[in-house]
């Protein structure tokens, strides 16, 4: 995983961060604006931290999302072809020296995968929501 460097995102990253979400978060299946989903990256992580994960040849695998003043994670979206080779544990991890315990972030119950990765990495289910995307357990990291 050497071929993967965590930095903070730069303007320069704007295009390919834009293309990332989209495609993981709503795959083919991109709502229109009407549906009140926000589609736009800069929108959606207006004033948060944002890092990346940018492979060996300049592409961006990788984004993590912080609402610095509360410590939330608001988005860990790593691409299709790069996922379960530790990129999102290496973006959390790039946390560890500067955003203080204990961690937030929701995660959608339906989300099985995404689940069980943060139980992995000692994640507790703290409450249980519903938002705009249905049902979501908020947990924490101490």
């Amino acid at each position: 995983m050497d071929m993967v460097q965590i930095r903070p995102a730069d303007p320069n990253d704007n295009i390919q961060l834009q293309r990332l979400f989209e495609d993981v978060m709503f795959g083919a299946t991109f709502p229109p604006p009407e549906t009140g989903h926000v589609t736009d990256f800069g929108q959606a992580t207006e004033g948060e931290k944002i890092f990346v994960a940018q492979a060996a040849d300049g592409a961006i695998v990788g984004i993590v999302t912080i609402w610095e003043p509360d410590s939330f994670i608001h988005y860990l979206l790593v691409a299709g072809d790069w996922q379960r080779q530790g990129i999102g544990t290496r973006l959390l991890e790039s946390l560890e020296a500067w955003l203080p315990l204990p961690w937030k972030l929701k995660c959608e119950v339906s989300n099985r995968r995404a689940l069980a990765f943060y139980r992995a990495l000692g994640w507790t289910k703290i409450e249980t929501g519903t938002g705009e995307s249905g049902p979501y357990f908020l947990l924490l990291r101490e």
